[in-house]
């Protein structure tokens, strides 16, 4: 039994680890804002397909309604607003390794926010991996810094993991009682609605979704149907049928794989150059978040990106 769950972990991890090669593909052809709309949109569809009892969305009262709204904007819209702006002018190893800093800086905000309590190897573990980030988007010249000539993109990634910082958060301090399927709905689609502003901006100044001169491909279409089923469909089913068989502390081991696979694809599938800086930064950002975690989990570890 055990195998089996190990297994859908394991393709969790993929699928999460995959959406930024998939992400890539995307970005050839469609700008941004349709690749994040699409995205989750096309997921809250499935999902609401999938929910058998359909009274239940109904009889939900207002202030759980605003405040899923609200997280939606951290966890979705604001998040990969930054994230896919971030990822079209970076590369896809850079925001493998970044994301992996996201339960540290979920630990940071709950800790300003008074609930969490930093420990000294918490907060030394944070020093180590936001080290590893400026190696990384500094190529090991801190000149970089100091001219602020470093890649937007990279900025812009980092941007992404403090929105779902701040959605990790409010999820913990919120109670939300809703079941798992219809939490992930209303998720996706209040996340996927407010993108239309940004996706009406875009129809109006550019005519078009997808870049001049490009047309939609069968590998760009495969690219968006990976991230909506793979990414923020399947991912999740498996990913919370581990922590039902095998405790979420345990299934929540399997995402530290996520940065790796990143990095993996990015670098045989999509061919990004990784020079040595590179996997120096991606070494110190593992070692800080190992030595951040020496003794507990962070609970933020539990709620996956999207």
């Amino acid at each position: 039994m055990n195998i089996k769950v190990y297994a859908a972990l394991s393709l969790s991890a993929f699928f999460w680890g995959g959406s930024a090669i998939a992400g890539k593909y995307a970005l050839e052809v469609f700008v941004p804002s349709i690749v994040t709309f699409l995205r989750f949109f096309i997921a809250a569809i499935i999902i609401l397909l999938l929910i058998k009892d359909k009274s239940k969305l109904i009889h939900i009262d207002l202030i759980t309604h605003l405040r899923m709204f609200i997280t939606a904007i951290f966890g979705v819209t604001l998040c990969y607003y930054f994230y896919f702006n971030g990822l079209n002018g970076s590369s896809a190893f850079n925001a493998g390794i970044i994301e992996a800093t996201i339960p540290l800086i979920t630990l940071l905000i709950a800790a300003m926010s008074g609930m969490e309590h930093v420990k000294s190897w918490q907060l030394l573990g944070l020093v180590i991996a936001y080290l590893g980030v400026t190696i990384t988007i500094t190529g090991g010249d801190l000149d970089i810094l100091s001219a602020a000539s470093y890649n937007f993109g990279d900025v812009m990634l980092l941007v992404s993991t403090l929105c779902f910082g701040i959605y990790n958060v409010l999820i913990k301090r919120w109670i939300i009682p809703l079941p798992g399927m219809i939490r992930m709905f209303y998720l996706f689609f209040y996340g996927s609605i407010a993108f239309l502003p940004w996706v009406l901006i875009d129809s109006f100044h550019l005519q078009s979704y997808c870049y001049p001169g490009k047309s939609i491909t069968l590998v760009s279409i495969a690219a968006l149907l990976f991230m909506s089923i793979g990414g923020s469909v399947l991912a999740y089913l498996f990913f919370n049928h581990g922590i039902d068989e095998i405790g979420a502390t345990k299934a929540a081991s399997f995402i530290n794989l996520v940065p790796f696979i990143t990095v993996i694809l990015s670098v045989f599938v999509l061919k990004e150059p990784a020079g040595m800086f590179k996997w120096i930064g991606a070494l110190v950002i593992v070692a800080g978040v190992m030595v951040s975690n020496r003794t507990t989990m962070t609970k933020s570890q539990t709620t996956p990106l999207p």
